[in-house]
């Protein structure tokens, strides 16, 4: 696998339509006051689920030029949507895309990395961004710290991860109850609240191209994550989401084997690669890494004041 501008576009475009499928699957599942909408928007999307939901801002729309008139509709729609302007930059974005955010009054707020597993045999080649894009430490003004992911790592003395069995949920209102469960029992623990966890996890149960999965030790629910595959311009390409651990269940290798079978279906589905989100030096970044994943980009999400 060739880590270069070829991946980071197929990347930031899966995780756009990937977000773009979530906010079909809000509306289908009934999410109202507002409406959840999925702008088109230089070559990405804007989307705008509304305040206190997940996802409010321009998705795989900064590897390219913003124009005067596209940064006038992320700031005209998200007003009109009650929530603040913001825009997912990547570190591959060019400088022109960078200035023309902070000239617009857009601020750095969190960052996080974009990683990918290969699921093809051969050697992992890594290039480099251009010189004047955004690195790892060095965001466009003032720095700002990560955002803080608490995925699970492996203690010694933890179970190993394959007697961690991983079901699929599928149609099961048992099992979607349990997942939505290990879901907000992470939110709660974050400051979150049940009602946009539980409505979050409906639509990814029934979001095109997704299979949600329950993990349990001992028979108990203590894990969930997500597999979203997209077949687009002749690649099939997997996204990892949804992904939580309950707090008492850390450090017990529940998410390493989240991944490790998420990572068997999409290679069963015919991906050749798979992309994931992660905060950057996280806990779920190194279990990533554990897993074959290799850093593809940082994104820095930039908000207006």
């Amino acid at each position: 696998m060739l880590v270069d501008r070829a991946l980071v576009e197929r990347l930031e475009h899966v995780e756009a339509v990937t977000t773009a499928h979530l906010v079909d699957a809000l509306v289908a599942t009934g999410s109202r006051d507002p409406v959840p909408v999925a702008v088109p928007l230089a070559g990405g999307v804007l989307v705008l689920t509304g305040p206190a939901r997940y996802v409010n801002r321009a998705v795989g729309s900064t590897l390219g030029p913003l124009s005067a008139d596209d940064l006038a509709l992320v700031v005209d729609r998200s007003a009109a949507a009650g929530v603040p302007a913001a825009v997912q930059l990547s570190s591959w974005a060019p400088e022109a895309t960078t200035a023309a955010l902070r000239e617009a009054g857009f601020a750095p707020v969190w960052c996080r990395s974009v990683l990918a597993v290969p699921l093809t045999s051969g050697p992992v080649t890594v290039g480099a961004p251009p010189g004047d894009a955004l690195r790892a430490g060095a965001p466009p003004g003032d720095a700002v710290p990560g955002d803080a992911a608490r995925e699970d790592g492996v203690t010694a003395g933890a179970p190993p991860a394959d007697r961690v069995e991983v079901v699929a949920v599928g149609d099961d209102p048992g099992l979607a109850a349990a997942a939505a469960d290990v879901m907000v029992a992470e939110a709660l623990a974050d400051g979150g609240d049940r009602s946009t966890s539980d409505e979050f996890m409906a639509a990814d149960r029934v979001c095109r191209g997704t299979t949600q999965l329950l993990a349990l030790l001992d028979g108990r629910p203590v894990g969930c994550g997500s597999l979203t595959v997209v077949e687009d311009e002749g690649t099939t390409t997997g996204w990892l989401g949804a992904a939580a651990t309950v707090p008492s269940a850390r450090r017990r290798g529940v998410q390493t084997a989240l991944v490790r079978h998420r990572l068997r279906l999409a290679a069963v589905a015919g991906c050749d690669v798979v992309g994931v989100t992660a905060s950057v030096g996280s806990t779920s970044a190194r279990v990533l890494q554990r897993c074959g994943a290799v850093l593809v980009e940082d994104q820095w999400v930039v908000q207006r004041g």
